[in-house]
């Protein structure tokens, strides 16, 4: 695709360069503020809980900025897409409206499966560059969800009530349980808590990577204007 065909048409480097700024800003947040955790170690838990949250904040973001500036160069696809799955307007309605359609698919619910099918029609490539990833990405959000929705404890009944978090993480370290008979009531480690996040935040770099490659870097995926 030349450069004068992609005239009218936003860049989406500018999500990455976004992305980036912000997680930098984060690291230097935790920088300023680790140091203080061993005058002040009952400050551990707002620390972690707010790197959590925010990471995942962060990576929504990006990911809501880069369906949107796609949206424009698979316009045609999109608008099919949806018609033929229920959105009768689709063909017809403004890039807006498009636009709001297509950010509704960002969801890392369900294994983050509607995210993928999204980045398979719209970038013909997976959202995750490997299963690894996708796991700690996973793991992070919902241990963002654990945190912001239920104060971070869960509980279990041994063979009567699931634990509605605890038994959702696919490999994170990051909760301590402790048992009264039959019931275990799970809470957020926060030291390991931070630990994963160090973790976590180096496969999201790995799938920032990824996708740059993919999205920016190969535009074979791009439809031709019209």
């Amino acid at each position: 695709m030349s450069a004068a065909s992609d005239l009218g048409r936003p860049s989406l480097k500018s999500a990455f360069q976004t992305i980036q700024r912000r997680m930098v800003q984060l690291l230097e947040y935790a920088s300023v503020v680790v140091p203080s955790i061993g005058e002040y170690p009952h400050l551990t838990p707002e620390l972690a809980d707010s790197v959590v949250v925010l990471v995942v904040a962060r990576l929504e973001a990006f990911f809501n900025d880069l369906v949107s500036l796609g949206t424009r160069y698979r316009e045609d696809t999109l608008r099919k897409h949806f018609q033929k799955n229920g959105h009768k307007d689709a063909r017809t309605c403004d890039l807006p409206t498009l636009v709001t359609l297509v950010r509704g698919r960002v969801s890392f619910e369900n294994g983050g499966k509607r995210l993928d099918n999204l980045f398979l029609l719209m970038f013909q490539c997976s959202v995750w560059p490997s299963s690894d990833v996708r796991d700690v990405v996973l793991d992070l959000v919902l241990l963002r969800n654990l945190i912001v929705h239920n104060c971070g404890i869960d509980w279990s009944q041994d063979s009567i009530v699931p634990a509605a978090y605890a038994s959702q993480f696919r490999a994170a370290d990051v909760l301590s349980v402790r048992r009264y008979g039959e019931f275990a009531v799970y809470s957020v480690d926060h030291y390991k808590a931070l630990l994963f996040v160090k973790d976590a935040t180096l496969n999201v770099v790995k799938q920032l990577q990824y996708l740059e490659q993919h999205l920016v870097n190969n535009m074979t995926w791009a439809e031709d204007p019209t």
